[in-house]
């Protein structure tokens, strides 16, 4: 391999039964859920991600931002496919990432917007440089607990031209609801 754009990108994810023993969770629940603008709160919900994003011309040098502020959305999608959103919006801007389960493979997407829009905005571009990600089963039903982690790296292309390194790495739970798409 010459450089990162040869890289082979894995596109099943790891099934491990006992992930949700991790003590990432336990610690977790000591924490409040973060809520997005317009959420319904839900009074006493624990924390539901404690996955960091680091975002910058040089991923490897930037700092972990505004991780507390991350909380986890899980859609169920027709009869095989899993949306899971893990980011924040608090109702001008907003960043993340999404997870699109279909059978046994995956795809992740890093997103961010604004409402600072110019004329010449152009769409952002996106390339996945690495994923991993580790579910605690294989299949999920409507009101299943989800309990997962992921590491993921990719280069996001923005709006205005502005080449930045994405990563996010860490553990995530939710409960999986109907799509609301």
């Amino acid at each position: 391999m010459n450089s990162q754009e040869d890289l082979v990108i894995d596109k099943r994810f790891k099934v491990n039964l006992n992930i949700k023993k991790d003590t990432a969770f336990k610690f977790l629940n000591t924490l409040p859920e973060t809520y997005n603008f317009l959420d319904k709160v839900i009074p006493n919900a624990k924390k539901s991600s404690n996955v960091h994003f680091n975002c910058g011309k040089d991923v490897e040098a930037t700092e972990h931002y505004f991780s507390v502020l991350n909380k986890v959305d899980a859609f169920k999608k027709g009869n095989d496919s899993l949306y899971i959103q893990i980011g924040t919006a608090d109702g001008y801007s907003g960043y993340g990432l999404n997870l699109v389960i279909s059978g046994n493979s995956y795809t992740s997407r890093y997103y961010k917007f604004s409402d600072m829009l110019a004329y010449d905005d152009k769409e952002p571009q996106h390339k996945t440089l690495y994923q991993n990600l580790v579910l605690d089963k294989a299949k999920y039903n409507l009101n299943d607990s989800i309990y997962g982690f992921i590491s993921f790296k990719s280069r996001y292309i923005d709006e205005r031209n502005d080449t930045l390194y994405v990563s996010a790495k860490g553990h995530f739970r939710g409960i999986v609801r109907e799509g609301e798409f």
